[in-house]
């Protein structure tokens, strides 16, 4: 088992065919969100070669969102997410971000924990009907607390 110093976490920087491979396999028997075309960006944790964590940012209708979460369950407990998490968070902040949103199930406590100490906060977007069946939105303000919390997000 590798240590967490010797799994990589970078930007996915070309999504080739190999990669999409890659990227399918590690998905294998998920339910996984198409991205499509709009404006967006994978990151990656490599254990080697393999892919053993992944996430994605986008931008839509105006706002960044986090989505894509994952960590192969072998990985688990070594930081991916939040090594991840952090990786988008500065990326979107690169790109101008004010605001970064992410949307989740009430059920999944690991995710949520994971964004919370960042500073998300649990919001009901205009238009969207929150309810217990629903997913529910978080989102995160980019100010100057956030980066004196996180020096490792300023850009």
């Amino acid at each position: 088992m590798k240590t967490p110093e010797e799994i990589t976490v970078c930007k996915v920087e070309h999504e080739d065919a190999a990669w999409k491979a890659r990227f399918l396999a590690f998905f294998s028997g998920c339910d996984i969100k198409k991205v499509g075309r709009k404006a967006h960006t994978y990151f990656a944790a490599y254990s080697g070669e393999e892919i053993v964590g992944h996430s994605v940012v986008y931008f839509e209708n105006g706002r960044w969102v986090m989505d894509g979460l994952r960590v192969n369950p072998e990985f688990r407990e070594m930081g991916l997410a939040k090594r991840l998490t952090e990786a988008r968070l500065r990326h979107t902040i690169e790109q101008g971000a004010k605001e970064i949103w992410y949307a989740c199930e009430d059920g999944n406590l690991v995710t949520i924990c994971c964004h919370l100490r960042y500073g998300f906060e649990k919001v009901c977007p205009h238009n969207h009907h929150c309810n217990a069946a629903t997913m529910h939105w978080y989102r995160l303000k980019v100010t100057p607390a956030l980066f004196k919390k996180f020096p490792v997000l300023k850009p």
